[in-house]
């Protein structure tokens, strides 16, 4: 054999040992993902907020992606239904942890199911993002850790519910809320809050129909009877189409003031149309809003963009809706926590949350507070109305900070002793 040859085979020989002993990433191939576990409820009464989210979800990763992913590594989600069970959902974040090794969990819109997750993430020392179920339990009561929530929670919009609700000649208050976590937490929020405010209200009826009951003419009935002048109502999604719906017909809004903070998000008006409650009292993501797109001008850019997106994949309403704004904001949250940590690993991560850090999004800036790791974004609250061409829309927009009405750090502090303290006992 030649010596030419010899040189040759040798270089080959020590390129393909060089390439088996760093590894793929020095060898050419495409960098690692950051794999995150996305746990939601993409069946059944969730479905109007969590197929929106998941298009955000994947409008900002594919962005993220195009600009160099994170730390040179692309983020992918995978994503599992938990259907709306805890159970379901803690089985599916064990899978992704132990079986496809994510690097950290995410999701949730259902209340219960994210409390089940959270327990497992701090058990497991996992990192877990809660992008989407709203309970205040969260981060605040049963918080740790292990756990970052990247939208709002109950506290902040409710009282801004609460605050116009208190300006109303209305004294008795009646509540239809779903029978659980995330219900029970908002009509909590709200009547407190509302007692502080005016103390001279009275609630005169409570209604606690389950979670996705599709049938609520005895509420209907019972809330006719109440001698209540408001209702106050967290049933959400399908179920709060659903209820709409069957109380129009017996002038329910009409007799009573009706304060639904989800009812004048797009994800339940454009199903409703004209069968909209009109008066109602929401905390909307009014992305149409001319107000908003005077305080917010990249607003308008964005709607379009998404609108696009939507558009090209085939989606049959590609409109902007409130899920989507959750899911965009929600990757990137996450991505920025990794950046500023410089590094995968969870310790770090959690380390760059708890310094807190603020970031601009085209509906305004939020703060991620290190003292819980806790979104706090801007906050809306409109007026359900028709427009010329008959379409519901959330009107009369006014914007509210999130720190400004959320709890303090302080306070926080005092409710999560309050709840080892129980654990003790």
């Amino acid at each position: 054999m030649r010596p030419g040859i010899r040189s040759v085979l040798a270089v080959l020989v020590a390129s393909v040992l060089i390439g088996v002993v760093l590894g793929p990433d020095h060898a050419g191939a495409q960098p690692k993902p950051i794999k995150i576990g996305e746990i939601n409820s993409y069946s059944g009464v969730a479905t109007v907020y969590t197929f929106p989210y998941k298009e955000g979800l994947a409008l900002a990763t594919k962005e993220i992606n195009d600009a160099g992913g994170v730390l040179g590594r692309p983020l992918e989600f995978i994503h599992r239904d938990d259907k709306l069970k805890p159970d379901e959902a803690v089985k599916a974040a064990r899978e992704l942890v132990l079986q496809d090794k994510v690097d950290y969990l995410a999701g949730c819109i259902s209340s219960s199911v994210g409390l089940a997750i959270s327990a497992y993430a701090k058990d497991a020392k996992v990192l877990y993002f809660a992008t989407h179920c709203q309970t205040s339990r969260l981060t605040w009561d049963d918080g740790h850790r292990y756990i970052a929530h990247t939208t709002n929670n109950v506290n902040q919009y409710v009282r801004v519910a609460a605050k116009k609700a208190s300006t109303l000649p209305i004294k008795k208050w009646a509540n239809i809320s779903p029978d659980y976590e995330y219900g029970h937490n908002m009509w909590e929020e709200f009547s407190t809050y509302l007692k502080k405010l005016k103390p001279d209200v009275e609630f005169v009826q409570l209604n606690w129909p389950k979670l996705g009951e599709t049938d609520h003419s005895s509420y209907i009935t019972a809330l006719l009877q109440s001698g209540a002048e408001g209702l106050f109502s967290s049933v959400w999604g399908a179920q709060s189409i659903a209820f709409v719906k069957q109380a129009r017909p017996f002038g329910l809004f009409d007799k009573m003031r009706y304060v639904a903070p989800s009812v004048g998000n797009p994800d339940e008006l454009d199903p409703l149309g004209k069968e909209a409650p009109v008066g109602a009292i929401a905390t909307p993501f009014a992305w149409y809003d001319p107000g908003l797109h005077k305080l917010h001008p990249k607003l308008a850019a964005w709607t379009k963009k998404y609108t696009e997106w939507a558009t090209a994949k085939g989606l049959k309403d590609p409109q902007p809706k409130l899920g989507a704004s959750w899911g965009y904001a929600s990757a990137y949250i996450i991505a920025e926590a990794i950046k500023r940590a410089k590094s995968t690993d969870t310790e770090k991560v959690i380390g760059a949350l708890s310094e807190g850090f603020e970031m601009d999004f085209p509906w305004g800036k939020v703060i991620m507070r290190g003292c819980d790791q806790q979104a706090l974004p801007p906050q809306w609250i409109g007026v359900v109305k028709l427009d010329a061409q008959g379409k519901p829309i959330a009107a009369d927009v006014e914007e509210f900070q999130g720190k400004d009405v959320a709890r303090s750090c302080d306070e926080v502090k005092e409710l999560r002793a309050a709840t080892a303290a129980k654990q003790k006992k």
